[in-house]
């Protein structure tokens, strides 16, 4: 804008000296042309006083059309350099219409950005409120997250000893499920062989309920030998067993494995095991 400003300064300088030269051109012109007209009133005067029937004088003729020559080519001279100023002044004419338009688009645009300014200003403050508001909101929420921060550590502390107490509790409730299960086995196995001994004679029992090693500390020992011959069922033959085996399949009970004492192979313990 100032660029434009001086531009503008520069070319109203140059419109007034082309105004004042056309000026000093036209007043120049305006003198010739009133010498003219006098020398030509002067002429014709002294033509009037000599009657019009009388020519002029060869020297007076010559001198007038020399004179006539010269005024013309001032003239001509004047009228070019005033056309060549007129142009010149069309143009900076037109260089300054642009100008001024240019003025004129720049401080519309001076107007504008303005404007803008003061949104942008305006916009700046409320974010500077916002800005506070939110820091003071982060401040709070930092509190709140310290105070929560304390309460979960020891909340976590608290799940820690909960879970302890529930593995615990789990452990209990499996071991108990197990020995229910286990007892539920035990007594369904049981119901087997007391069926078995009522609808079949020479049924005794299980082979767990027939041996009992004289300590405890034997138990592993004497499961390790007896393998999965412990659960067996020991009856006294072994039509007694195929009949077992063939209620077992009229019932649709669990398999089971049956010892008949007349079809067993016995080995004579050794007396240095004893």
């Amino acid at each position: 804008m100032d660029g434009a400003l001086k531009t503008l300064e520069q070319a109203r300088r140059a419109d007034e000296a082309h105004q004042a030269d056309i000026k000093k051109l036209v007043d120049e012109l305006q003198e010739v042309e009133v010498k003219r007209a006098a020398f030509e009133n002067e002429v014709a005067g002294e033509s009037k006083k000599r009657g019009s029937n009388v020519h002029l004088e060869r020297d007076l003729v010559q001198e007038y059309d020399r004179l006539k020559q010269k005024a013309d080519a001032t003239s001509s001279k004047y009228l070019i350099h005033l056309d060549s100023v007129n142009r010149e002044q069309k143009s900076d004419q037109d260089r300054l219409d642009s100008e001024i338009n240019k003025k004129a688009q720049i401080e519309e645009n001076y107007k504008k950005i303005e404007s803008e300014k003061n949104e942008a200003l305006k916009r700046q403050e409320k974010l500077i409120d916002h800005i506070k508001t939110s820091r003071l909101g982060l401040e709070e929420q930092k509190r709140i997250k310290a105070e929560l921060s304390q309460d979960v550590g020891t909340s976590k502390e608290r799940i820690h000893e909960l879970q302890s107490e529930l593995d615990n509790v789990r452990e209990q409730l499996g071991d108990a499920k197990i020995d229910k299960h286990e007892d539920a086995r035990r007594k369904k196995k049981q119901e087997v062989v007391e069926l078995f001994k009522l609808e079949v004679p020479g049924v005794y029992d299980r082979m767990i309920n027939m041996c009992q090693p004289t300590h405890k500390r034997y138990n592993v020992a004497v499961t390790k030998v007896l393998g999965k011959y412990m659960e067996a069922i020991i009856v006294d033959t072994e039509k007694t067993a195929r009949r077992c085996i063939q209620i077992l399949k009229e019932k649709m009970l669990d398999v089971e494995t049956f010892l008949p004492l007349d079809y067993l192979q016995k080995k004579p313990l050794k007396e240095r095991l004893r």
